[in-house]
C-alpha cells in the first residue's frame, strides 16, 4: 500500500475530516516510507497534523472520546464505558498514528534533513515527541526505534516505554534547535496548528518537555529540570500558543469539528455525558455548565435512566441496570455543548439537536495554556515543596481555562437560529467580577466564593484534609480538560485524582467483589453493576501481535502498570 495514504491527503488538503478510520495493517502501511520517495513538504504536513487531531480526539476515531468515557467525563454505551477492552478496540487509533501520522511525520523529517528545509524537520521533531509520548502513556512499550523503517524492517521490537520517554527528550531538543536554523523551505498557512510561527513551535516544545518531568516525577528525581524550565517562564507556552488543531465551518465537504459531527450532524449520537461529572460541576456551582452541555429535554422524560428532580439533564448511569439502561434516548439525552465540540450554549430552550444547533468550529485542544499552568502547580506542589507557588499557579491555570471557555464564546457569536426556539441571542462570556448579585456568575466568585457558594477553588485548595491541594489541582485540571480525556486518563493514573464514582461490585457478589482502590469511591447505586476494574493501560492491537514476531503478549490491563504510574 502507498503509504503517503492517499485517502488522509485527500481529507487534510480537501477538509474531509470525517471519512478516515486508518488501515488496520500496520505493517502493510508500514512498506516505503512513503511512495513517491518525495513530495511536496508543505503538502505532507497538514496529512500529519490532521491524522494527529483525528486519532487523539474527541469523536469515535481519536482516543479522547474513549479516555473520557474511562474518565466519566462522557456516559458510554460502547466496552470501554465498563472498563471492557478487547483487541480490537484500538486498532483504528493504532493504526492511524502509525500510518497516517508517524509515517508521512518520518518523511517530512527524512526529506526535509536532505533538503536542509529546518523548520519542518524541526516541526516534524516536535509532533513527533508529542505523538509518540501519548501513545507509551496509552500503551507502554511501543514499536520506535525499529519502527517506520518500512521494507527495512517489517517486525520491529517493541522498545520499553521508559527508554522511548528518554528519547522523546533528546527529540524535543533536536527539534527546538533545528528551528533556529537557517531553513531552505517556510512553513506557512500549511500548518494547521500555529500558521508557521516557530517561536510558538519552540515554546510548545519546551512546555512538552516540562509535561513529561512531571509524568515522570515518581520514577526519578527532576527537580533540577523542572527549575530550568519553570524559571524562564516566558521561553513556555503563553495565552495563544495553545496546541490545537483547528477547524472550518464548511459542510460539503464537512470541515468541522469531528465531536460535533457525531453528536449533531449523526442524528443516532455518539455520547452523552457522565452523572458523575455532571454531579462534579453541579456541587461546585461551576458556571461552565451552560457551555459544556447541551440538554434536549424540556421537561421529565419518561425513558431517562437518570434525571434529577427539576433538571433537564439525562443520561445513562455508569453501570446501570435500570430499565431504561437501554432506551434509545438520542432525541433526550444530554449531548457535549459548545466548550468541548462547538455544539449548543444551553440557553434553556431544549430541543432535538441538529445539525443546525451549533457552528462546530471549536478547535481539537492537544495541549493548552491553562494545562501548562495546572502542571505547574502540580510540580510546585510535589516537586519543589512550594504550596504557595503552587496555589499561584493554580488560581493562574483556573483563569486561563475560564478565558478559553470565553474565547470560544466569543467567536461563536450568536447561534444559529433553529426551529420552534426563540431567536438566539450572543452567547454571554463569564466575567472577571460581578458584583450586582450573589447569584451572577463570574471567575472571581468560582475562584474566591461568595456568599451564595462560600467553598471556592482557593478554599478546597486551602483544605486541611490529607492530599487536598493536589486533589484540588488536578480536579480543576481534569473539568478544564473536557475535551481533550487522553491527559485526564493520564493525570488519574499518575495522582488517584480526581475521586471516580463507580459501582462496587460486592453488592452483586460477581467475580470482581474486591475494595475500591484508591482514587475510586462507590456510587451506593443499588442499580449499577460493576463490569470489571479500571484498566491502567490500553490494549494493543490484536493484529499487530498475530504478524509481528517480535511483539510481546496482551498485557493485563489492571495490573500491569505504566512505567510512570506508581500508585497502588
Amino acid at each position: 500500500m502507498n503509504t503517503f495514504r492517499k485517502a488522509s491527503v485527500a481529507i487534510a488538503l480537501m477538509g474531509l475530516l470525517a471519512t478516515n478510520t486508518g488501515c488496520s495493517d500496520f505493517f502493510k502501511v508500514n512498506v516505503d516510507p512513503l511512495n513517491p520517495s518525495t513530495a511536496r513538504l508543505s503538502d505532507v504536513l497538514p496529512v500529519t497534523q490532521v491524522a494527529m487531531g483525528t486519532y487523539m480526539g474527541f469523536s469515535v476515531n481519536g482516543l479522547s472520546q474513549y479516555t473520557s468515557a474511562l474518565m466519566q467525563q462522557l456516559s458510554s454505551t460502547r466496552g470501554i464505558g465498563s472498563f471492557q477492552q478487547t483487541g480490537d478496540s484500538f486498532s483504528t487509533q493504532w493504526s492511524g498514528l502509525y500510518a497516517d501520522m508517524l509515517s508521512n511525520n518520518q518523511q517530512i523529517i527524512k526529506q526535509g534533513t536532505d533538503e536542509q528545509a529546518w523548520s519542518y524537520v524541526g516541526v516534524a521533531e516536535l509532533q513527533k515527541a508529542f505523538v509518540v509520548s501519548q501513545m507509551v502513556d496509552m500503551w507502554g512499550d511501543i514499536p520506535y526505534s525499529e519502527s517506520l523503517l518500512g521494507s527495512n524492517n517489517r517486525a520491529p521490537k517493541f522498545d520499553k516505554a521508559s527508554d522511548v520517554y528518554e528519547d522523546v527528550f533528546r527529540l524535543i531538543d533536536s527539534g527546538i534547535a533545528n528551528l533556529g536554523k537557517s531553513s531552505t523551505r517556510t512553513i506557512g498557512a500549511d500548518d494547521l496548528i500555529y500558521n508557521g510561527d516557530l517561536a510558538k513551535w519552540a515554546r510548545f516544545g519546551r512546555t512538552l518537555k516540562l509535561k513529561l518531568y512531571n509524568q515522570i516525577r515518581l520514577t526519578r528525581d527532576v527537580s533540577s529540570e523542572v527549575n530550568v524550565l519553570i524559571s524562564a517562564p516566558t521561553t513556555l507556552m503563553q495565552p495563544g500558543d495553545d496546541f490545537e488543531l483547528k477547524y472550518g465551518a464548511s459542510t460539503q465537504p464537512d470541515n468541522r469539528n469531528l465531536g460535533y459531527i457525531g453528536d449533531y450532524v449523526n442524528s443516532g449520537r455518539e455520547n452523552t455525558i457522565g452523572k458523575y461529572f455532571f454531579d462534579l460541576m453541579t456541587n461546585n456551582r461551576d458556571p461552565r455548565i451552560k457551555y459544556y452541555f447541551y440538554n434536549q429535554a424540556t421537561g421529565p422524560v419518561s425513558i431517562a435512566d437518570y434525571q434529577p428532580s427539576g433538571s433537564n439533564f439525562v443520561t445513562v448511569r455508569f453501570g446501570s441496570t435500570g430499565t431504561n439502561a437501554s432506551a434509545n434516548n438520542s432525541s433526550v439525552r444530554t449531548l457535549p455543548g459548545l466548550y468541548p465540540v462547538g455544539g449548543r450554549y444551553d440557553a434553556g430552550g431544549g430541543g432535538n439537536a441538529t445539525s443546525q444547533y451549533g457552528k462546530g468550529v471549536v478547535a481539537q485542544r492537544l495541549l493548552t495554556y491553562f494545562s501548562r499552568k495546572f502542571t505547574e502547580a502540580e510540580l510546585q506542589l510535589t516537586v519543589l515543596n512550594n504550596p504557595d507557588k503552587a496555589k499561584e499557579a493554580y488560581v493562574e491555570a483556573i483563569t486561563a481555562s475560564f478565558r478559553k471557555l470565553n474565547a470560544i464564546a466569543a467567536a461563536e457569536g450568536i447561534p444559529n437560529t433553529v426551529p420552534f426556539q426563540p431567536a438566539p441571542v450572543l452567547v454571554p462570556q463569564i466575567p472577571d467580577v460581578d458584583n450586582t448579585s450573589t447569584q451572577n456568575p463570574s471567575i472571581s466568585k468560582y475562584i474566591n466564593g461568595n456568599p451564595a457558594a462560600p467553598v471556592g477553588a482557593v478554599q478546597r485548595f486551602d483544605n486541611v484534609a490529607a492530599n487536598a491541594k493536589l486533589k484540588a489541582i488536578m480536579t480543576e485540571k481534569y473539568v478544564a480538560s473536557f475535551g481533550f480525556g487522553m491527559d485526564a486518563y493520564t493525570d488519574f493514573r499518575r495522582t488517584g485524582y480526581p475521586n471516580l464514582t463507580v459501582p462496587q461490585s460486592d453488592k452483586t457478589g460477581n467475580p470482581f467483589d474486591m475494595a475500591l482502590p484508591p482514587g475510586e469511591v462507590d456510587d451506593n447505586d443499588a442499580q449499577t453493576v460493576s463490569q470489571g476494574s479500571f484498566p491502567r493501560r490500553l490494549t494493543y492491537q490484536l493484529s499487530e501481535l498475530q504478524l509481528n514476531p517480535n511483539a510481546p503478549g496482551q498485557p493485563n490491563v489492571v495490573t500491569d502498570k505504566i512505567f510512570w504510574d506508581k500508585r497502588n
